[in-house]
């Protein structure tokens, strides 16, 4: 079992590092939304979605 961490620890701590990035990135979109701000730091007025965004916004 040591051995086996051993030889895979390069491979782990990369593992870590980019679950903790998306951790991150997932609490931080939550966080945006949750304040109500658009996911994309964008006005609507020239999106694509603005329909669907419209619809739970007031502006």
């Amino acid at each position: 079992m040591i051995n086996m961490l051993v030889n895979n620890i390069a491979n782990i701590i990369t593992g870590l590092i980019v679950l903790a990035v998306v951790v991150l990135a997932v609490v931080s979109i939550v966080r945006r939304r949750k304040k109500g701000k658009l996911s994309c730091g964008c006005e609507c007025e020239g999106c694509a979605e603005r329909a669907i965004c419209s619809e739970k916004r007031i502006d």
